[in-house]
């Protein structure tokens, strides 16, 4: 199943809004006129056990990397393509939040808000879901064409999780 149907007039509707946007902006705002992807179906696949028998592997935009390390770029025009695989077990004092469009200081003092890993250890350890994959995968949060973030994040996360137990959580 196609993550972004009809991804050919997706693209060509990106570059006449990334031409006018370039023209006329200079700042943040995407404007009336971006793109959003708009599928009539969600590329879904349902679950083949139940979840307390899955293993759970967490991706988010939540620009989340480790204190000392090289945040993500939020200055980037087209967004930061990297990721940082980061242990699940990370004291949220350890964690610091490259952002871009929201303040992050709200986010430091409930990360949960956010970036839910106190809320699925608990769930791990009342047998809701089967286990948190000890790594989890972070982007930045503004990374405006969509087909770029699909083929560079979410299979380089995928791959890299395939060295990981997570149930079908990149199946095709």
């Amino acid at each position: 199943m196609e993550i972004i149907e009809n991804i050919a007039a997706w693209r060509k509707r990106y570059a006449d809004w990334l031409t006018h946007r370039r023209a006329i902006t200079h700042n943040d705002d995407l404007g009336n006129s971006y793109p959003f992807v708009k599928n009539t179906r969600a590329p879904f696949s349902p679950a083949r056990r139940a979840l307390p028998m899955l293993n759970l592997a967490l991706i988010s935009s939540a620009g989340a990397h480790i204190d000392g390390t090289a945040p993500f770029d939020t200055t980037a025009t087209s967004g930061d393509l990297s990721f940082r695989e980061i242990p699940s077990q990370i004291e949220a004092a350890d964690l610091r939040f490259a952002s871009r469009g929201y303040d992050p200081t709200s986010v430091q003092s409930d990360i949960n808000s956010l970036l839910p890993l106190g809320r699925l250890f608990e769930f791990e350890s009342n047998g809701i879901i089967g286990q948190l994959n000890p790594v989890f995968w972070s982007c930045c949060g503004f990374i405006p064409d969509a087909d770029a973030l699909i083929e560079h994040f979410t299979y380089s996360a995928c791959n890299r999780g395939g060295r990981h137990s997570h149930d079908d959580a990149c199946r095709r």
